[in-house]
């Protein structure tokens, strides 16, 4: 279902753009940014979860008709996010805290609206974004140990084993934020919300399932990108 929004959206914006009087320029550079990311954990305290910090690089590029403008990238994005609780060891709740950091290659497809015809000045913007997991690690802290385990977190549809961490491959949801545009340079601020649970099942001793706490990615980002080529 998410996928057939974002082709509609797609769509609908290349629709958008093929009707559009006005004169259509084009124009790619480098995006640099920042994020502070969480996890919305919507069945148990959020209290459980923090902020963590991470970056994101990589192109992105604007087809600009008028005030409107369509604005594809390609972006290599740190999000995760920080949890406390407890951790069950020989019949003791230990209090623990585990640092979950997630590395994905995302495709955000944005419309944006800018007060100038030309596509200078203050804009908003919305749009989906598609996530691929390529990588990412935990770090794991007990009360009153020494040191801390380690890890990478997998991508998949189904956990075997309950010492590593696991998370769903793909990711998606929608973002939606302000920006200014002056001579190339672009800066932005959004917030992307996630919409696809990325808790895996994990298979139980006895051939069966069971769920995990479902979570959802939350991040707000802040980014510039410079601008070149920009032609009729």
């Amino acid at each position: 279902m998410l996928m057939k929004n974002v082709f509609s959206f797609l769509a609908s914006s290349l629709l958008l753009v093929g009707t559009a009087h006005a004169q259509t320029t084009f124009s790619v550079g480098p995006r640099v940014g920042f994020n502070v990311s969480s996890a919305r954990f919507p069945t148990i305290d959020q209290a459980a979860s923090s902020n963590r910090s991470g970056f994101e690089a990589g192109l992105t590029s604007t087809v600009q008709f008028g005030h409107f403008a369509l604005q594809p990238s390609l972006l290599y994005s740190q999000k995760g996010y920080r949890t406390s609780g407890y951790y069950l060891s020989f019949d003791m709740l230990i209090p623990s805290e585990e640092d979950i950091r997630l590395n994905y290659l995302t495709l955000p497809l944005n419309l944006a609206y800018t007060l100038g015809r030309d596509g200078q000045g203050l804009q908003v913007f919305g749009g989906p974004y598609a996530s691929l997991l390529v990588g990412g690690n935990y770090a794991q802290r007990l009360s009153g140990f020494d040191g801390e385990a380690t890890g990478k977190v997998k991508p998949a549809t189904l956990a075997t084993d309950t010492d590593s961490r696991y998370s769903r491959r793909f990711d998606g949801g929608l973002q939606a934020g302000v920006g200014y545009c002056l001579k190339g340079f672009q800066l932005q601020a959004g917030y992307s919300l996630g919409l696809r649970n990325l808790a895996v099942p994990h298979q139980a001793y006895n051939g069966g399932t069971y769920a995990p706490f479902p979570y959802y990615n939350r991040a707000f980002q802040v980014s510039l990108s410079y601008l070149m080529g920009a032609k009729g």
